[in-house]
């Protein structure tokens, strides 16, 4: 007869103390890794959202421009527009081309400084031509 002793001491089935406290460490750690780079996705959106803004702003002042045939005077002038709930401050230069006739506009956009004075990130800069408008003269020719 082959007997094997009995222990009277039930077998415990559950996790230590020690387990658990390594696992919320691990758990741990690898929430705030998720949390930050769920902070680093959200200042990157917020970031791509305020250049496309200030990327419109330009386009519009672009098309706005050549719309109206403006002819700009040569230099840089300084503005502000309203956009998407923001203040927007623009930056045109105008510059000479080779052809007489036609002027480059450099449209710099970024969000308005809360002191209007102060230098500002540009967010986005484009540039586009512009042609001088024909004359037309509105007299009776024969």
């Amino acid at each position: 007869m082959n007997r094997h002793p009995q222990n009277n001491h039930a077998k415990s089935t559950g996790f230590t103390l020690l387990e658990v406290l390594v696992a919320l460490a691990v758990f741990a750690v690898a929430a705030i890794a998720l949390m930050k780079v769920s902070e680093s996705q959200l200042q990157l959106s917020n970031r791509l959202e305020e250049k496309t803004f200030a990327h419109w702003v330009a386009l519009n002042m672009v098309s706005e421009m050549q719309a109206n045939q403006d002819w700009p005077e040569l230099g840089e002038q300084t503005g502000k527009v309203a956009m998407a709930g923001r203040d927007w401050k623009v930056v045109v230069k105008t510059l000479a081309t080779p052809v007489n006739r036609v002027r480059r506009i450099d449209v710099a956009v970024g969000v308005a400084p809360e002191d209007f004075t102060q230098n500002m990130e540009n967010l986005t800069i484009l540039s586009g031509f512009i042609e001088q408008p024909s004359v037309q003269t509105t007299g009776s020719d024969p």
